[in-house]
């Protein structure tokens, strides 16, 4: 499989004893043409992400007050970082496929009757992978979102949808027009007729213009940015690759988890298989990841009104469903959601973070 994903509830900073344990970070790398890339990108960002010396100069500021990590001025820095780690990551990428292919141009001869090593050989393929990515970054006072490709984070805020990303495709007109000075092209939809992302890490084979600098080129790397401050309203985040947004819009996905968080389902690991199994019902055609991340505001249902095994419920109402189609009988509506709310002492996400991960 082609994606990735990583999630911490701990930011490490090279060179301090203390980590940022007030911190967690989320991110999801599509891949394309192939795991390299993103496999690579998903084991490496933390690593670079706590090398970069804003991160250092972050660690150091007080945690409130002016000129402090709650501040424009600790904001800025968290920037900075994490653009760096993007264009550092993709630098790093360049030199890990040059080598690989280097290596596969510089094999031995190999005996034509030995079947064994025509295998081997034949299983070796140039690298010229890449993939999208999107992070968000969660510190005590605000939400970072970050994101180059179609990978998508969304927050849920008093019932409101809010952008955590913003899809790069080629056809925007600021991105179309990058592409075009860079010497490629935009058809149906795609860059030079083929690749349907403008920005990614990787994908070198759109980065050959040696005139342009990296932010210039056809597809590029350097990633944009959401930040806001954190509300006792934030229910959840949403991060997925384009295998669920291609059949479901932002809306739908979160009104989908609340109303599973409403009928009492409290596993969100599950509720992230139900999504996935509802995007497959919806024919998509892509490898499909979704992190859930459920923060103090989210809502669910009061532990008077709860359901017991809630997805399990709708499945096994759908399925008798089948069987009572084929026999020509009726099976009563599966129960509306209670629609009471749990009060902050009761909900399980009043701690400062839980997440829980699936992927298909």
């Amino acid at each position: 499989m082609e994606d990735q994903h990583l999630y911490t509830n701990v930011i490490r900073v090279a060179g301090f004893e203390n980590t940022l344990d007030d911190h967690s970070l989320f991110a999801v790398f599509d891949g394309h043409g192939g795991d390299f890339t993103s496999r690579y990108a998903a084991e490496h960002f933390l690593e670079v992400l706590s090398q970069q010396p804003e991160m250092k100069a972050y660690a150091q500021l007080e945690k409130a007050g002016p000129a402090s990590r709650s501040d424009v001025t600790g904001m800025q820095l968290l920037r900075t970082s994490l653009d760096s780690v993007f264009s550092q990551l993709d630098a790093q990428l360049r030199e890990q496929q040059q080598e690989k292919n280097i290596a596969i141009d510089n094999m031995p001869p190999h005996d034509p009757n030995d079947e064994s090593l025509l295998a081997a050989r034949g299983q070796l393929t140039y690298e010229h992978s890449g993939s999208t990515c999107v992070v968000v970054l969660l510190t005590p006072s605000h939400i970072i979102g970050c994101n180059a490709g179609d990978s998508r984070a969304v927050l849920r805020r008093a019932g409101g949808i809010l952008p955590l990303s913003f899809d790069h495709k080629p056809s925007e007109v600021s991105e179309k027009d990058r592409i075009t000075e860079a010497g490629g092209y935009v058809k149906a939809r795609r860059v030079d007729g083929d690749l349907a992302v403008s920005r990614a890490l990787g994908d070198f084979v759109y980065k050959t213009n040696d005139a342009m600098p990296a932010n210039k080129q056809k597809v590029i790397a350097n990633p944009d940015f959401v930040v806001y401050p954190r509300s006792e309203e934030d229910e959840f985040i949403i991060l997925a690759c384009d295998g669920i947004w291609d059949v479901a819009t932002s809306k739908q996905c979160a009104d989908l988890v609340q109303q599973l968080t409403m009928e009492g389902e409290s596993d969100l690991g599950v509720i992230c298989e139900e999504a996935l199994d509802t995007c497959l019902k919806r024919n998509s055609k892509d490898n499909m990841t979704i992190l859930l991340v459920g923060l103090p505001g989210m809502k669910q249902a009061s532990s008077a009104l709860r359901l017991q095994n809630a997805i399990w419920g709708r499945k096994a109402t759908l399925q008798a469903k089948v069987f009572a189609d084929q026999a020509g009988q009726q099976v009563p509506p599966y129960a509306e959601p209670p629609t009471a709310e749990s009060t902050s002492g009761n909900n399980p996400f009043t701690s400062h973070l839980q997440h829980t991960v699936a992927a298909v």
